[in-house]
């Protein structure tokens, strides 16, 4: 998978997300509570509102139109039954963040019983 220079370790001394364009799409990216950092698509999977302007607690952010809810981390809505945000590959180089160009596949859920319903 390609990845693309996003942002510098530097951008999140006082920052815990900052939302960049890659390839016409914006994309969150998260530095965790232990310094831990995550690439997370932003358009909230309601309207599309960027997540990343809404209130923001610990690991979860509120959307800023409707008040969805969502995992930085895992993507997960928490308050609808929604998709999840799609995550991005991201890795550190030195001082720079760099994530990959496309979103990373969806994982499977092998622990949903409806998954092997007809199997």
């Amino acid at each position: 998978m390609d990845y693309i220079k996003a942002a510098n370790i530097n951008d999140f001394k006082n920052n815990r997300i900052k939302s960049v364009t890659i390839l016409g799409k914006k994309v969150g990216i998260i530095k965790d509570n232990n310094s831990e950092f995550y690439a997370i698509e932003v358009g909230c999977k309601h309207q599309g509102a960027d997540i990343t302007k809404g209130h923001i607690s610990g690991d979860i952010a509120t959307c800023p139109r409707h008040g969805w809810k969502f995992n930085l981390v895992t993507g997960e809505c928490l308050n609808q039954n929604a998709s999840r945000l799609k995550k991005y590959g991201l890795k550190i180089d030195g001082d720079v963040i760099m994530i990959t160009s496309k979103p990373l596949p969806e994982e499977e859920e092998d622990d949903d019983p409806l998954l092997h319903f007809f199997d």
